[in-house]
């Protein structure tokens, strides 16, 4: 069978088009696994040498690898069956570093028997997972944290789904309701809304449909044991590929915010001149990184004592992903024996990132050398999301979840620079709908809203993944097309626009029938995208003007015969 294999002419081909690693490996009588062939991914990726075929197992791979492997080549032989297995294995070192590089593998070892019945060679495919395995690690670690956070979160907290019914609560909603999760499983339609609130929860409903969040906002709830309370409610849609699944409320007690603010205000005045001073995080380290003292501030941010900090590392306590900056950062106070600042996060007792922005400064001796260092912390988490937040407003539009024009103009000169290297057709579509104005005015801006949302909707489902599809404002969109196989495969894309868009769009009780108007501009000639963008916007004019409900391509206004003449004359008599 291998005779065959190694007389098909194209054995390499099949070999090296393959993204995984494929291994041929004989099985020697004395029991040793030797290499015949294998493809370039493998070659390269386990740095094997020139004269690779023919060596052994044990002659190429790390011998925490050789054990594994063997175990799962011999139980592929004894069944006379495919094997999959996944395993964490050492990849041979690099001739420049020596090191060996640890990856998760997924392989599949298959054995090829002979007329015989005896295994002569194993197939190998196997795949780097490495990746996967870490994405699930992240995952399941952030499970755990939000579970942490909805069961033992101060807040009451319910999930529902799409018709407003229970899915879930945590036990400050039963503390604070009465009902307990199994009450809500059995009966998901229990209600804690007072008769007037009961329509304004259908309009909350849907609200979240349109993936809008509900700030906190006052109202009135019924316990279990029939009591009124005022709670501050927010809610959060639940959304799948675009479609409403459900949401989150949170609830506050407003007795208990103004109980605790009351207690916060005894408080403050009692020890206001202590707490002037202990609002952020104070600490005091040797300069080995051992913490001296803590402030009392400490306990409130990270739910552990004071004590519990002192004789410890200031970097028992940093996030992994900022430990190498925070290390540097200290390092950098020892060495210059100045001070500095920072921005990382630092973890509380459950491990949850706390962002605070540290200043530190050297304590010198009557010496003049560092002696302590003290470092002040502030809590930044609010201003870290704001910004996070701002920086999504800045990217995206609010309504339709798309691009704006600041990310789209970053995505066309990329495009445009990716154009002048490919031996492809790149374009730019400006587009909008037709008659929108008339709809907005006869409809309502809510009903507006909702067009756009399906307008842009369905020219995101016409065009390709690479594509970039913005909202410029109001009814005005841009697509940019990289990458295109040809001019016709962007009239086939404009096309199927057109055709998307003109469908009914159903609102409530009313049928909506829109069309859309779409001006093409090719990148030629090094065009820039301003120049693209002027010329895409005077092609929409033109199917405007020319009717709507259709594309145009751009077409270069024709230069008067005389003009040419009198141009070439100018340049004659120059010379």
């Amino acid at each position: 069978m291998f005779e065959k294999l190694r007389n098909f002419r194209n054995l390499d081909l099949i070999f090296n088009s393959i993204s995984d690693m494929v291994f041929l490996i004989s099985v020697g009588n004395d029991g040793v696994f030797r290499y015949v062939t294998a493809n370039e991914v493998a070659i390269k990726l386990l740095n094997f040498p020139k004269d690779y075929s023919g060596k052994s197992l044990e002659n190429l791979m790390p011998a925490s690898s050789v054990n594994i492997i063997k175990e799962k080549y011999k139980k592929a032989i004894e069944s006379e069956e495919t094997v999959t297995y996944e395993d964490r294995i050492a990849f041979p070192a690099h001739p420049e570093t020596s090191v060996s590089n640890y990856v998760w593998v997924e392989s599949r070892v298959t054995p090829i028997i002979n007329e015989n019945g005896t295994c002569e060679y194993l197939i190998s495919i196997t795949r780097d997972i490495t990746e996967v395995k870490n994405r699930q690690k992240e995952l399941s670690r952030t499970k755990e944290e939000l579970e942490l956070i909805f069961h033992h979160v101060a807040d009451a907290i319910f999930t529902f789904d799409e018709n407003g019914d229970y899915v879930s609560v945590n036990p400050s909603y039963t503390n604070m309701f009465g009902w307990t999760n199994r009450e809500i499983k059995e009966n998901p339609k229990i209600s804690i809304l007072t008769s007037e609130e009961k329509d304004r929860f259908s309009e909350i409903l849907n609200y979240l449909r349109s993936g809008r969040v509900i700030e906190a906002h006052k109202s009135r709830r019924i316990t279990k044991d029939s009591k009124i309370i005022n709670v501050l409610s927010s809610y959060s849609p639940i959304m799948d590929e675009g479609k409403f699944k459900g949401g989150v409320a949170v609830y506050k007690d407003v007795e208990k915010i103004k109980s605790l603010k009351n207690k916060l205000k005894e408080t403050e005045n009692r020890y206001r001149v202590i707490v002037e001073h202990t609002n952020d995080l104070i600490s005091v380290t040797d300069k080995e990184g051992i913490i001296l003292y803590a402030s009392p501030s400490h306990e409130q941010a990270t739910n552990m004592s004071p004590d519990f900090f002192v004789s410890k590392s200031f970097l028992s306590f940093i996030h992994r992903e900022d430990m190498l900056k925070v290390e540097n950062f200290f390092q950098n106070i020892l060495e210059t024996e100045r001070s500095s600042e920072i921005e990382y996060r630092r973890l509380n007792k459950n491990g949850v990132a706390l962002w605070v922005h540290t200043k530190g400064a050297p304590v010198l001796n009557d010496d003049g050398e560092i002696e302590q260092i003290v470092f002040v912390s502030r809590d930044i988490s609010n201003r870290v999301e704001r910004e996070k937040e701002l920086e999504m407003l800045a990217l995206f539009d609010e309504l339709t979840g798309l691009p704006n024009r600041h990310l789209f103009n970053k995505q066309l000169e990329i495009a445009l620079k990716k154009a002048n290297y490919k031996e492809t057709v790149t374009a730019v579509l400006m587009m909008d709908c037709d008659n929108f104005k008339s709809i907005n005015d006869s409809y309502g801006h809510d009903v507006g809203d909702e067009v756009i949302i399906q307008f842009a909707k369905r020219i995101q489902e016409s065009v390709r993944n690479v594509d970039t599809v913005s909202r410029f404002g109001g009814d005005e969109f841009q697509v940019v097309l990289p990458r295109a196989d040809d001019k016709e495969s962007v009239r086939d894309i404009c096309q199927k626009i057109v055709g998307a868009v003109e469908q009914p769009i159903s609102i409530n009780s009313d049928t909506v029938h829109i069309t859309a108007s779409i001006g093409i501009a090719y990148y030629e000639n090094g065009k820039d995208a301003k120049t693209l963008l002027k010329e895409a916007d005077e092609a929409l004019y033109t199917s405007k003007k020319s009717g709507k409900n259709m594309f145009t391509e751009y077409q270069p206004p024709k230069t008067n015969i005389w003009k040419r003449i009198l141009s070439n004359v100018s340049k004659n008599e120059s010379n």
